[in-house]
């Protein structure tokens, strides 16, 4: 049988951690579904309270309602009993999307036991092609390894998510993420830890441009790291998980509602929520429209340009305007209002000019 395992990795100039206990715990679940036992609610919950799965999720915003739904789908994938009713659902992923996603955790169990096991032996190299990927879309000064970083993945959902000296991973989106391109999910991850952030107060008056602004960097600098790798060509990808025809093609639907408001007099900003700039995309954590305005950006040769000015949310708009003039395929354009208000929250809180 399997064992928990907490692998650590240190040197004299970094100590970083890589946590998979919960995944061997989910697979000790899951044998005993596989024999016909059920998964009791306590143990589920006993299960649930790692930390890691707890930080995950909570930034996912579920509530017990949706941890009761994924206990009862886990012993409709896993329990023999309940074959038929698996097999009816995954006619259907989309009106039984948690079905369809644990399925892909049970087919592939094995190779996820061999990517988990081959990174026990050599966690220092998981690590080094992280940052290799993250320090690609990163300027030299922030070619830094993070002493105390825990990067932990959890056998539950299909997603990322980094916080204060921990990235965590669904193990669903870490294997097939490497399987597909090696270290990149990691990069993306750790451009969010390492990249230069700004420095300056926000008045309240200019909150919501500002924040939406800073999202869109966010996630649009860091998708120059792995996003270029997810496209419907990447077969080893799940479908739903080839994100970058679909963030480009949403973002290219939003740049003109954002515009809108970005070409508004500031004085009425204050009315407007960040939620406001990506009114009309289910995406507003900054993918949509980072991914479309840094495929522009590094397409035209000024990505270099880019990552002298990571901690200046307005240089992405305003870098994006110039790669978007250089541009012989037309991309989106701000217009000069627009532009003119993000050139003067520039000048009023970096004290520079792109």
């Amino acid at each position: 049988m399997l064992t928990a395992v907490l692998i650590t990795v240190s040197s004299s100039l970094f100590a970083q951690t890589f946590e998979d206990a919960t995944c061997y715990k989910y697979f000790e679940i899951t044998a005993r579904l596989k024999k016909g036992d059920s998964l009791s609610r306590a143990e589920w919950k006993n299960f649930l309270s790692d930390k890691a799965i707890q930080d995950y999720m909570a930034d996912q915003g579920v509530d017990e309602n949706y941890f009761e739904s994924y206990r009862k789908s886990m012993q409709i994938v896993y329990m023999p009993k309940n074959a038929a009713i698996l097999k009816k659902r995954l006619e259907d992923p989309s009106a039984y999307w948690l079905t369809y996603m644990i399925n892909q955790y049970k087919i592939n169990e094995d190779g996820m036991k061999e990517y988990l096991q081959k990174i026990d032996k050599d966690s220092r190299s998981y690590f080094d092609i992280s940052y290799r990927y993250a320090y690609s879309a990163l300027p030299k000064k922030a070619h830094q390894k993070l002493p105390g970083l825990k990067v932990a993945i959890i056998p539950v959902h299909n997603d990322a998510h980094a916080q204060k000296d921990m990235i965590i991973y669904t193990l669903l989106c870490a294997y097939k993420n490497d399987q597909n391109r090696m270290g990149a999910l990691g990069g993306h991850e750790l451009h969010h830890m390492l990249r230069p952030q700004p420095t300056f107060d926000v008045a309240p008056q200019d909150d919501s441009p500002v924040m939406a602004m800073y999202r869109v960097l966010n996630e649009g600098s860091a998708d120059m790291v792995d996003k270029k790798y997810m496209t419907e060509k990447a077969a080893l990808l799940l479908p739903e998980q080839r994100y970058f025809q679909e963030f480009f093609d949403e973002g290219k639907k939003l740049l003109p509602h954002m515009d809108s408001l970005l070409q508004k007099n500031p004085e009425t900003w204050k009315d407007l929520k960040v939620r406001d700039f990506f009114k009309g995309t289910p995406y507003s954590g900054g993918h949509v429209p980072g991914t479309y305005m840094a495929h522009y950006i590094e397409k035209n040769g000024f990505k270099g340009e880019l990552l002298q000015s990571l901690d200046d949310p307005f240089a992405f708009f305003l870098i994006y305007d110039k790669a978007a003039r250089k541009d012989k395929g037309k991309p989106f354009r701000f217009s000069d209002a627009a532009l003119q208000n993000i050139k003067n929250l520039q000048s009023k809180y970096i004290r520079k000019k792109v």
